[in-house]
């Protein structure tokens, strides 16, 4: 592999990791612009300016078409993560389950399984670091 194939590789990588975080940090919904500021101004009383009271705008992420399939499948298995769980203890996501998987790339018509898999453990490994704070 050459060095401009493994720059894009690193950034394919980085792409499908910032998808899965923005997706484990909002669990698959879109994202909450309420302005925390003015929320939190008028609980104590003040008044902002208007310019501070106008909501903030979503940090969006870019879908690259390479990608797509992948994030594709990937939150439609958003919600057959595997868990494991000890007396006591919240539960810890593992991660997604292979069987989830799978049928989920069969259903989408997914036609290279293995390099979506590729992409989706990426993407897991990233959504993984979120869930587990």
């Amino acid at each position: 592999m050459d060095a401009g194939t493994a720059g894009r590789a690193r950034g394919h990588r980085k792409k499908l990791k910032d998808l899965a975080r923005q997706w484990a940090r909002g669990r698959g919904k879109a994202s909450n612009t309420k302005n925390e500021l003015a929320d939190d101004a008028a609980a104590w009383g003040f008044k902002l300016p208007k310019r501070y009271t106008q909501p903030q705008s979503q940090q969006s992420t870019v879908i690259w078409p390479c990608n797509a399939e992948a994030f594709e499948v990937f939150c439609d298995c958003g919600g057959q993560w595997r868990y494991l769980t000890q007396f006591g203890a919240k539960p810890q996501p593992k991660g997604i389950e292979r069987t989830a998987l799978a049928s989920s790339m069969e259903m989408l018509g997914v036609k290279d399984r293995r390099a979506t898999l590729h992409k989706i453990q990426v993407m897991e490994g990233a959504a993984l670091a979120v869930m587990r704070g």
